[in-house]
């Protein structure tokens, strides 16, 4: 098992919406306060465009859409954490869309989600 380095102030955060995103509210409050707190615990954001699209059928965006923002923020080395926006009950539709042999390849990565 990898476990990835541990967070601290000016590590970079992305957040991504495999699933469902923040398009009406509550959910647009509630994310708009999640990123003052991160950004106030000195946390560097990257926020990315599924978080806030809605053409999807009850999920963000397309699942293939979806799936290249998750693994592009998990591959890349910049990136020290990524959060899933919200939902998770569709994550099943974008999994087929996600390469697990490079995410094994890659370094370990905090990843949080629903």
């Amino acid at each position: 098992m990898k476990f990835p380095k541990p967070l601290k102030k000016g590590s970079t955060v992305a957040v991504t919406a495999p699933s469902f995103g923040c398009t009406t509210e509550p959910y647009i409050s509630r994310f708009k306060e999640a990123v003052r707190l991160l950004k106030e615990h000195g946390y560097n954001l990257v926020i990315g465009d599924t978080v806030f699209k809605n053409d999807g059928i009850g999920i963000s965006t397309s699942p293939f859409v979806a799936a290249k923002e998750l693994m592009d923020f998990y591959l890349d080395p910049k990136i020290d954490a990524v959060i899933s926006a919200g939902g998770g009950e569709l994550m099943c539709e974008t999994i087929s869309y996600v390469d697990f042999s490079s995410i094994k390849n890659a370094s370990a990565k905090w990843f949080l989600g629903y």
